[in-house]
């Protein structure tokens, strides 16, 4: 089954199950919002031992043969293929001076970045922001509904989870008509997304309830995302931490 294929399929799959679980839960839930704890807690471990087994240790390769220059060409290459979807949803958010700084950063790094393999917006002051369609959703008050656990994708919820179908289309309407060449283009955006959190595991192991920790941050990030700002960290504690960690690595 060739990329685009497994795309197609995989975005069909979580429409499906953002639908059904949406039908089926609408008046369910807990206080902290999260009926399916037990199966939640299960597909994490599985989670974390998938890592542990396979993402993190070709991620330790690939940064160690890899050399910096080139991973980070990479790295911002694969974030402009991005930049239009960005745009996209900047727009769809009403952000009309999001989708603005989206846009120029994509003409400006395809082209002084030579086909985005340098971040020449960056160093003109022109930040990434990244932006998404459960981010789209949420603007549009759709609620976020119960905290759900995605086989390999990791933290989630019902409205994220059906937020990632138009990704998954876009990444279908804009890919290469070579098949090899998207087929490596995952992988490397795998790859490279996992290499630049290494480290984590560590900070995860120090946790008394892995799941917990990943869920309550899971819900912090995106909601500082959604908000376009910062969440403020009254102790920074694990902040401070996850900076050393990544350093480190």
């Amino acid at each position: 089954m060739n990329v685009l294929r497994m795309r197609k399929w995989v975005a069909t799959g979580l429409l499906l199950l953002s639908a059904l679980l949406l039908t089926g839960c609408a008046s369910s839930g807990s206080v902290d919002n999260d009926p399916f704890e037990s199966y939640n807690r299960k597909m994490t471990s599985f989670n974390l031992a998938s890592d542990r087994v396979i993402l993190a240790p070709v991620a330790r390769g690939y940064k160690k043969v890899v050399p910096s220059p080139i991973r980070n060409g990479i790295s911002n290459f694969l974030s402009n293929l991005r930049e239009p979807y960005n745009a996209l949803n900047d727009l769809l958010q009403g952000n009309f001076r999001g989708a603005g700084r989206d846009t120029g950063r994509f003409l400006i790094n395809t082209t002084l970045g030579f086909a985005g393999l340098n971040d020449v917006a960056t160093y003109l002051d022109i930040p990434e922001k990244r932006e998404d369609f459960g981010q789209t959703l949420a603007v549009w008050g759709v609620p976020s509904g119960p905290h759900l656990v995605l086989p390999f994708f990791g933290p989630s919820n019902i409205r994220d989870t059906g937020g990632l179908v138009p990704g998954f289309i876009y990444n279908s309407a804009t890919a290469f008509e070579d098949s090899t060449v998207n087929q490596g283009l995952f992988v490397l955006g795998v790859v490279d997304t996992r290499t630049q959190f290494l480290g984590t595991e560590k900070l995860i192991d120090l946790q008394p309830d892995a799941y917990l920790f990943l869920r309550e941050g899971y819900r912090q990030r995106r909601t500082a995302a959604i908000a376009n700002g910062e969440i403020a960290n009254e102790e920074g504690d694990d902040d401070d931490l996850l900076d050393e960690l990544l350093d480190e690595n």
